[in-house]
């Protein structure tokens, strides 16, 4: 109570003063030049002392403070003063709070990266390079063949089959083609013009489907039977077997990407509560373990493929069971070369519409397999068993002796792709933890999220080694 006593008692004086200084002031004495001069020299007077309107303007309305605490008094002075500095120093150079980070999100380590790397990191560099151009042909050539798959399979139903795969195929084709053809008629055309026009092109499409529903039947349907049943693809087991094939080299791609880039499926509870310097040991012993059981799965799908589809003794060593393979691959390798050769000469006759099965003739089969080369790997008197009399027409498909037409015998040796893909994947593992043994990856559990922090530092990385390159050469 004194202080506040004497806080009042302050405050009047001061008051009492300014009312003084304010009576001797004549305004209509002196210009207003001068007058201005002396407002200036009131205020920065008054701003001295720390009493201002601005300052009990910007007192914020939640304070409990008294007002007659605030104005006056040496006290009052102060933490006037001490109040507009802390404003300014708010509103102008007031820091950016950091957002608090999680339990176990520790530091980023800055380690350097080792010199012995840089070759791992350029080797991993260029593998996911051209990892990801594999994957988009592997991609473009799915939807390829998948789509031909359709497409065939529409154009060579006809109307009255039953099936309403034809109409539907048409009616989507047609409402395709003649709303693309009637947009680029009209492109420059007011938008008031291109839209309706659009439309009734497209729904004219579909309404016309029936109208050509048995055109092409005949030429389709003799070309997917080509495809089906005396191609190189059906080495393969069709286009279906061709599409299910790319799907799984596919899918094991985009595996080992993700393994290149640390974004692989993890279970990380107990590696984001470790600090930077123990996680990298853990992680480096997961990533190890992930290779041993990709490198044991890898082995195992290689066992059962030797034997089940190669014919090697269960009982064989590995390198007997794996030159096996390498031999049935042989096999497998010189039949698609034969059937790819027999392609070329078929396809000319089966875009002009002939049945698939009859331009080859006896002659020119007994010709082909003389010139071949099967004479030379399988025999003259294995080969004399499979010539026709020259008045007999064939499919053009190969014939193994003593094994007949080799229907699906690529489909052996692609089910490696899973032994393989495996393979690689467990490689990616090793080369990984060299990576990040090598300070050239980041084994922050956040990478994943943050951006690409391994792919960052290859680039880093080989950033850094060809300025170092540039360097030498100059």
């Amino acid at each position: 109570m004194v202080r506040d006593d004497e806080r009042d008692e302050d405050e009047r004086e001061d008051a009492s003063e300014r009312d003084d200084e304010t009576d001797a002031a004549d305004p209509s004495d002196a210009p207003d030049k001068g007058g201005d001069e002396d407002a200036e020299d009131e205020a920065a007077k008054h701003g001295d002392d720390g009493v201002t309107d601005k300052d009990d303007d910007e007192t914020p309305k939640d304070d409990d403070t008294p007002k007659d605490e605030k104005g006056g008094g040496d006290d009052g002075d102060a933490n006037g003063d001490a109040s507009k500095g802390t404003d300014k120093d708010d509103t102008d150079d007031r820091p950016v709070a950091a957002a608090p980070g999680g339990a176990g999100s520790p530091p980023p380590s800055d380690r350097k990266a080792a010199a012995w790397g840089r070759p791992l990191a350029r080797l991993d560099a260029a593998w996911t390079k051209w990892e990801g151009w594999l994957c988009a042909v592997v991609l473009l050539l799915e939807i390829v063949v998948l789509s031909l798959w359709v497409a065939l399979k529409g154009l060579s139903t006809p109307v009255d089959s039953g099936s309403n795969a034809g109409i539907v195929f048409r009616a989507l084709f047609g409402a395709n083609v003649l709303g693309l053809a009637a947009f680029l008629a009209v492109r420059k055309k007011p938008k008031r013009i291109q839209r309706p026009v659009t439309v009734i092109a497209v729904l004219a499409g579909m309404l016309l489907a029936k109208s050509w529903g048995n055109v092409g039947v005949q030429w389709s349907s003799n070309l997917l039977n080509w495809y089906q049943q005396a191609s190189s693809l059906t080495l393969l087991g069709g286009l279906r077997g061709v599409g299910t094939r790319l799907t799984l080299l596919l899918a094991l791609l985009g595996g080992s990407l993700a393994t290149a880039n640390g974004k692989h499926i993890t279970i990380d509870l107990v590696t984001r509560f470790l600090k930077p310097t123990a996680r990298l040991p853990v992680v480096i012993v997961g990533w190890l373990g992930a290779a041993v059981i990709c490198a044991s799965a890898s082995w195992g799908f290689f066992d059962y493929i030797s034997i089940e589809q190669f014919e090697a003794n269960a009982d064989a060593t590995a390198g007997e069971k794996v030159g096996k393979v390498v031999d049935g691959i042989g096999e497998d390798w010189f039949i698609a070369r034969k059937q790819i050769g027999l392609d070329f000469r078929t396809l000319p006759h089966v875009m002009k519409g002939e049945p698939y099965a009859e331009w080859l003739g006896g002659k020119e089969w007994n010709e082909w397999l003389d010139s071949s080369g099967f004479v030379e790997r399988y025999g003259r008197e294995k080969i004399d068993q499979l010539k026709m009399s020259e008045d007999i027409k064939r499919s053009p498909i190969v014939v193994v002796p003593e094994r007949g037409e080799p229907r699906g015998e690529l489909i052996n040796a692609a089910n490696l792709v899973f032994p393989i893909g495996l393979l690689i994947i467990a490689i990616r593992f090793v080369l990984l933890s060299l990576l990040a043994i090598s300070g050239h990856s980041s084994v922050d559990p956040e990478a994943h999220v943050e951006g690409s922090d391994i792919q960052r530092k290859h680039e880093e990385s080989i950033e850094e080694i060809e300025h170092e390159g540039e360097e030498e050469q100059a």
